[in-house]
């Protein structure tokens, strides 16, 4: 168990230096430099992405898939399941063991939320929806009056 562990330890921490160097180079992806495998020699691997055909994308980008999914989350178009999936493989491109072991939760527990299966206290919400600088919050129930909301302060088209 200890060796699955070190690994998913390995992939959390390969996906934020990955993230990281992004920041200053969009295009590339940071692979693992080494993994330890289940008989304890070494051995090369990548990181786990969602899928293998999909390409890194720049960091204006990434920040426009979010803000639309946001967008759709704010206006009632996506649940936050749905948002936090979409996000997660969109802008991220990581595997759900990945990203669980990244915002420390379960893989279980994410699957829950991404399929809008349970209920969730806040602190488990907020440390899903972190890296994408989102929190549990209130609005209004309303999506007319959040858009007059929104509109009333420019920050919709």
């Amino acid at each position: 168990m200890s060796t699955k562990n070190s690994t998913l330890n390995e992939s959390a921490k390969a996906t934020v230096a990955r993230l990281k160097s992004s920041r200053t180079q969009p295009s590339q992806v940071q692979p693992d430099d080494k993994a330890v495998a289940g008989n304890g020699t070494s051995k090369s691997r990548s990181v786990q992405r969602v899928s293998k055909n999909k390409t890194s994308v720049n960091a204006a980008e990434r920040k426009n898939v979010a803000n639309q999914i946001i967008k759709q989350l704010l206006f009632g178009e996506l649940t936050q399941g749905q948002a936090l999936k979409a996000l997660r493989i969109n802008v991220l491109g990581l595997k759900q063991d990945v990203y669980a072991k990244l915002v420390d939760i379960s893989r279980k527990t994410l699957s829950d939320i991404e399929n809008d299966r349970g209920s969730y206290k806040t602190d488990i919400l907020n440390k899903a929806f972190k890296p994408f600088g989102l929190k549990v919050g209130l609005l209004p129930s309303s999506t007319n009056a959040l858009r007059s909301l929104l509109q009333s302060h420019g920050a919709t088209d």
